[in-house]
């Protein structure tokens, strides 16, 4: 072995003290003995090795004296095909030891630099293990990336260990840094990441939910002049349909299909169920026929979509009627519904009234031996609660929880709903009481749906009660906790209560509905302040808000009553400015005010004429 000794400063056992720790790295790092010269070399070389892996195994502090123990002058400790083989094995049985040891090499030996096989074998090694921070440590703290070629296939890994990306919500942020670092336009480095890594870390992105690292990836991809191809697009469509910009995913496949590129029909069918969500059937009717002429035939999945926008958005029965056509359909031209499709189906079917067609599918489905799940369930037993068959509906839900489905937030929901429209105050706030002591959480629409259960049978303080409890939860009230609340105060005539939860309301930043100013009016009239009533209506014609003819027609009322006949001829023409009439009874009213002849002759002839005018 050749090169000069260095004398250490103690003999025996102990820390062995260098001069200078980069002189023995450079020595054997040199060109002329940097390769094994002769077979009696490499044998040292791999008995070394083997001592070397030894040590730091049984050793815990090995760091402080392992080059005491082998001399580097005589040892070939430090030669590179050593230190390979070290890492190399280590990583083999324990990638942690492996990297300890290349951290101790890298801090002791300013000159060090891992040859790629080693490196490759580390970041292998540590990926196999799934030690994604110490390797992304190596990568920071070391020269570890000065071959990015090696990276590739650690990028891949990575990316595709998708369980541990959403156990770490750091990782793909670690992985865009040290991206960011490396492939920067001004690096000769920021070309070599392969299209296939690239593809991985966007198909990571999107499986994370992390669109804003998706349009990082991307955009250094594209810096990097890297050409996307067909899979790229497809995460660009589905990237653009997470952000609920399903037209500019639109506008990619068009280009696309200009040049005979169509993407996966994963990809496509998330861009239909985007524009279903929606209800733009022309664009899902369109990208349909796009992919049969590509010949990417659209699943089942695709079709899923489909009938669950028609249901879903569907505002009445005809897009409803659309869906089941499709439904019954797709079963004729071979496709096998699943439990899903069954159950978006027959939900729709539920939401629309149609419980006959709902009880249908539901027999098909357990006669194909398809299991009703949890949603299933709580379709039918959601329809048969709004079609007031309580009974029925309390018998499929004995059912569910009898075949060991669980009870749940949503399906408590129902079942109170369907109490409450029922009337069955008692039994709904049972229902939510045992919901703790099963461990089912309360959400917004338990709260809402029972208060606005109380506010139907005019319990206001209970209702106020529970939306006071489900403040001090931390339950943010909506629209629908705060507008029967608002309804039943202005009934009793707790206007003033009801104005303050309207202020409420509003701080919290929330609209009221349209009927809500209508309650406030209504409100008004009842404890006898027509002209607050009347200042309330001003403002409501300021606001571009339409009255109810009702709402008018009470306030007309109310100020015919209390003598005040102007201002209700001012109201009478802001009626028949918007095209409302006056009732018989309100109008005979205000006909008797202005004649001072409460004559029914009189009356009539006058309101005859009145109806005619308008």
């Amino acid at each position: 072995m050749s090169g000069a000794l260095l004398r250490s400063n103690k003999s025996g056992c102990g820390p062995f003290h260098l001069a200078g720790n980069s002189f023995w790295f450079r020595l054997f790092s040199s060109s002329g003995i940097s390769e094994v010269q002769n077979e009696q070399e490499a044998a040292l070389i791999q008995s070394t090795a083997s001592k070397v892996c030894e040590t730091i195994r049984r050793r815990p502090r090995w760091e402080g004296f392992l080059l005491s123990l082998f001399n580097p002058s005589s040892s070939g400790i430090l030669h590179p095909t050593c230190i390979s083989l070290v890492i190399c094995r280590l990583s083999d049985s324990n990638p942690l030891l492996a990297l300890r040891y290349y951290l101790w090499l890298t801090s002791s030996f300013s000159d060090f630099t891992i040859d790629p096989p080693a490196a490759a074998s580390l970041l292998s090694a540590l990926a196999r293990s799934r030690a994604w921070r110490a390797a992304f440590h190596a990568i920071r703290s070391t020269k570890i990336l000065a071959d990015i070629s090696i990276f590739n296939s650690f990028v891949v890994q990575l990316c595709s260990d998708i369980r541990s990306i959403h156990r770490d919500k750091n990782l793909l942020d670690n992985l865009c840094h040290v991206l960011e670092g490396h492939f920067h336009p001004t690096s000769c480095l920021h070309t070599s990441l392969s299209l296939v890594s690239w593809n991985s870390t966007l198909s990571a992105s999107l499986k994370a939910e992390r669109i804003d690292l998706f349009q990082r990836f991307y955009a250094m991809m594209i810096e990097s002049g890297t050409a996307p191809d067909a899979p790229t697009a497809g995460y660009l469509i589905r990237a653009f349909c997470r952000e609920c910009r399903p037209m500019e995913a639109y506008h990619v496949l068009r280009d696309l299909s200009r040049n005979g590129i169509i993407p996966d029909v994963v990809s496509l069918t998330e861009l239909v169920a985007s524009f279903a969500k929606v209800g733009n059937f022309g664009k899902v009717s369109e990208i349909l026929h796009l992919m049969i002429a590509g010949g990417c035939s659209p699943d089942l999945f695709t079709y899923q979509g489909v009938i669950h926008g028609l249901c879903n958005v569907a505002s009445g029965e005809t897009m409803v009627d659309e869906g089941f056509r499709i439904f019954c359909e797709i079963k004729v031209r071979g496709y096998a519904p699943d439990v899903v499709t069954y159950t978006t189906m027959i939900d729709g079917l539920c939401k629309s009234g149609r419980m006959d067609d709902a009880c249908l599918l539901w027999s098909e489905m357990i006669a194909k031996g398809m299991q009703p799940n949890s949603y299933t369930y709580n379709a039918i037993i959601n329809g048969y609660c709004k079609s007031g068959d309580l009974e029925k509906a309390q018998k499929l839900y004995d059912e569910m929880l009898s075949k060991g489905l669980e009870e749940s937030t949503v399906s408590c929901n129902t079942m109170i709903a369907g109490m409450c429209m029922k009337g069955m105050l008692a039994e709904a706030i049972k229902l939510f009481d045992t919901m703790p002591k099963k461990g089912i959480e309360h959400d917004l629409i338990t709260f809402n749906t029972l208060i606005q259960g109380l506010c139907k049978v005019s319990r206001t303080s209970d209702a106020i009660e529970l939306y006071l409890r489900m403040a001090a939860l931390g339950i943010r009230p909506s629209v629908s906790t705060y507008t029967p609340l608002i309804q039943v105060l202005c009934e009793e005539g707790q206007v003033t209560d009801a104005m303050e939860l309207l202020k409420l309301m509003e701080a919290e930043g929330l609209e009221p509905l349209v009927c809500t100013n209508d309650c406030i009016i209504k409100g008004f009239c009842r404890i006898g302040k027509a002209e607050e009533g009347m200042a309330w209506l001003s403002k409501m014609l300021h606001s571009n808000l339409k009255p109810r003819s009702e709402t008018v027609n009470k306030l007309v009322e109310c100020l015919s009553s209390l003598g005040l006949v102007d201002d209700a001829l001012q109201v009478v023409n802001i009626m028949f400015g918007i095209g409302y009439s006056l009732g018989s009874s309100v109008c005979h009213l205000i006909i008797s005010k202005l004649c001072g002849n409460a004559s029914y002759q009189t009356g009539h002839v006058l309101n005859e004429i009145i109806l005619m005018e308008t």
